[in-house]
């Protein structure tokens, strides 16, 4: 391992509950996808995953990708708290009100045949995104929803 950098929020320090590790070799990385990959860390799945650069051929890590590529702008959102029912298009026609949604996801675990309860919201710019924060707490499918910015690193 080189490097380990976990993803915190920049106004309390708290986690948000994901992270990046730069292994040493291809090798090391999938010894430790295998190995941790679906474990159980405190109550919850984590997922560990190549991070891929897309410029390079997935063929180069020994996969190729399963899904279709989404495109997501860098005016996302995460919702959180959802139903297990919810649905991306749910999640699109409710955040359509504020503009023009570009990519809608609920993210679904393999492993049980769920969704997950969170999800991903991207806008076609930054006034959307911002009115989009105020259905935080909304009830939404009989759950209050948690609508917060996810920050991208590598904006200027």
């Amino acid at each position: 391992m080189r490097r380990v950098q976990v993803s915190r929020n920049s106004e309390t320090g708290i986690s948000r509950g994901c992270g990046h590790v730069t292994m040493s070799s291809v090798d090391e990385a999938k010894t430790a996808i295998s190995a941790l990959d679906a474990s159980d860390v405190g109550g919850r799945e984590m997922r560990v995953t190549f991070a891929a650069d897309m410029n390079k051929a997935p063929e180069a890590f020994g996969s190729v990708p399963k899904k279709n590529l989404i495109f997501e702008s860098p005016h996302k959102i995460y919702v959180g708290n959802l139903a297990h029912s919810v649905k991306p298009s749910d999640l699109r026609n409710l955040f359509s009100l504020f503009g023009t949604v570009v990519s809608s996801r609920v993210l679904h675990d393999s492993k049980s045949g769920k969704n997950r309860v969170y999800g991903f919201i991207s806008f076609s710019s930054s006034v959307e995104l911002e009115n989009a924060i105020s259905l935080d707490g909304t009830d939404f499918c009989g759950r209050k929803l948690l609508v917060r910015e996810v920050l991208n690193n590598n904006k200027p």
